[in-house]
């Protein structure tokens, strides 16, 4: 359990100051140095990179995930590496014969909004090759458990070197054309570094697939598995990234750039969501495994609590920023705050409907993730060619929230069926007053000129100013009406100065 705890420490660590390097550069500093254009074209190419991998991917790097602790001691892995690495070939092949031949049409989809990108339409097909391969990888180094290095390599490096990329780009020693090949470069020299360390550090090993183990028929359940999962995370992705795919062929590149910030500032409330799903993955599974659905049942209670009240937390504290946080960006950029308003409350609405999805996909009905996963899919892309027209950015933002929220209704719906179990309790309602409350009471706050002349300072100031009351009006109700035994425990262990100490057990955490 050590590696385990300090691995998990230690990448939660880079995840945040990765998040942290992400807001700072890409959403406040970045719009004053570049073009809206430049930044949506950095977008754009992202969001085709991270939808199109997944058909090369083939759902591989799941199959690996799910047989690892089977096949670990034996020669499979190995052989199943190796007969990845050539279905990953020859996905790549097959992809870019596609994306060749499909040219005229998705250019055509782009070119009259969204014309910059059309001269790097090919340099999506190395970017891809990259995100495959370095996804594949980062699956094994976790099955490992050495989740830091790659992690670090993601979330830090590529920000770092994109921070570079910019600011050379911005001060004019790159053209767009270089800027644009040093976006590509960055992921392929990240890629390299981490195929180094699996190799070099891991001693990631293949074998040629054949003659596979005792019989080829030993493949039919991984490989059943493993289009299973190319489904599913086709489908989780379009979800994910459909509105910046679509939103650039009808607004253009700069709304794209500016539809961005909203969309990961709301986005970040769902942060500790996925940390806390990670580790109750394993309870789980072991609960479903030995049908103690009564386990399952109050974990999922008392995490979907504890995961709104941190959403609400959020929530609160991003909305009465939503003022000075504008004013940190070029005024066109003040069109995104709808979007913002949006995009936070759908995301907060996710983490009210607790572990769902976790229980759907470690139960023997995991099936029906992918069935609710696909309905969700097709819902987000048909709203987004439906309300974009008419809303734009907000119309993208609202297809975003309405399919969650639908998705986990049809989750919960499931569960409850099946299970008879549900997350909701009363306590909701203190959380939804407490937060209503301080919205209702910041929307008359002042804006505060503390620093003539000085817009940045300004905007820093209110921002911590209303960071912490409202921070002060959240905790200091919640604690005395008693909302969650873990936060009021969390707290006196924080106010009796123990982790500061080190005098703490982690089961006091």
């Amino acid at each position: 359990m050590g590696i385990i705890k300090r691995q998990g420490l230690k990448s939660s660590l880079v995840n945040y100051i990765g998040v942290l390097l992400g807001v700072i550069f890409f959403n406040f500093i970045f719009p004053h140095l570049i073009s809206k254009e430049h930044l949506g074209l950095i977008g754009l190419m992202q969001y085709l990179m991270y939808v199109l991998a997944m058909f090369p991917a083939l759902g591989l790097g799941h199959t690996l995930l799910r047989y690892y602790t089977i096949w670990q001691d034996t020669e499979i892995l190995p052989r199943f590496n190796g007969l990845a690495l050539r279905l990953f070939l020859a996905g790549m092949l097959v992809f870019t014969l596609g994306y060749v031949i499909f040219k005229t049409p998705i250019s055509s989809f782009y070119q009259s909004q969204s014309a910059l990108f059309i001269p790097y339409y090919y340099l999506i097909i190395p970017l891809v090759f990259f995100y495959l391969l370095t996804q594949y990888f980062e699956y094994y180094s976790m099955l490992r458990l050495r989740v830091t290095v790659p992690t670090f390599l993601r979330e830090i490096v590529v920000r770092v070197l994109l921070i570079l990329l910019v600011y050379l780009f911005y001060a004019q020693f790159l053209s767009e054309k270089q800027f644009v090949w040093g976006f590509v470069l960055i992921y392929g020299i990240t890629f390299l570094a981490l195929y180094i360390y699996v190799n070099r550090i891991l001693h990631f090993q293949t074998k040629s697939p054949f003659p596979w183990p005792t019989h080829l028929a030993t493949l039919r359940t991984p490989m059943l598995y493993s289009a299973e999962m190319l489904l599913l995370t086709l489908c989780t992705n379009l979800h994910n990234f459909i509105d910046g795919l679509i939103l650039p062929a009808y607004l253009g590149l700069g709304a794209l750039a500016i539809y961005r910030i909203p969309l990961v500032l709301g986005q970040m409330i769902q942060v500790p969501y996925r940390a806390i799903s990670l580790i109750s993955i394993p309870i789980l599974r072991e609960a479903l495994a030995q049908n103690d659905l009564k386990k399952v049942a109050d974990l999922n209670r008392s995490l979907a609590l504890n995961l709104f009240l941190i959403g609400t937390f959020l929530f609160t504290l991003l909305l009465i920023n939503v003022d000075p946080m504008f004013r940190l960006l070029p005024p066109e950029y003040a069109a995104g705050k709808w979007v913002l308003y949006i995009i936070a409350t759908g995301r907060l609405l996710d983490m009210s409907f607790g572990l769902n999805s976790e229980i759907i996909m470690n139960s023997n009905h995991y099936r029906f993730l992918t069935y609710f996963t696909v309905a969700m899919m097709l819902l987000t892309v048909g709203l987004n060619i439906f309300l974009i027209p008419y809303y734009g950015m907000n119309g993208a933002a609202l297809s975003v929230s309405i399919s969650l929220v639908v998705f986990n209704l049809m989750k919960t719906w499931f569960i409850r069926q099946r299970y008879k179990m549900w997350c909701f309790s009363g306590k909701y309602l203190s959380l939804i007053g407490i937060t209503g409350f301080i919205l209702v009471l910041f929307h008359w706050f002042p804006y505060l000129t503390l620093i003539n002349h000085h817009m940045f300072m300004n905007a820093l100031a209110n921002i911590a100013l209303r960071g912490l009351l409202g921070s002060m009006l959240f905790v200091v109700p919640l604690y005395f009406m008693k909302v969650s035994p873990d936060f009021n425990s969390f707290l006196q262990l924080v106010l009796s100065g123990k982790i500061l100490k080190g005098g703490h057990k982690m089961n006091e955490l």
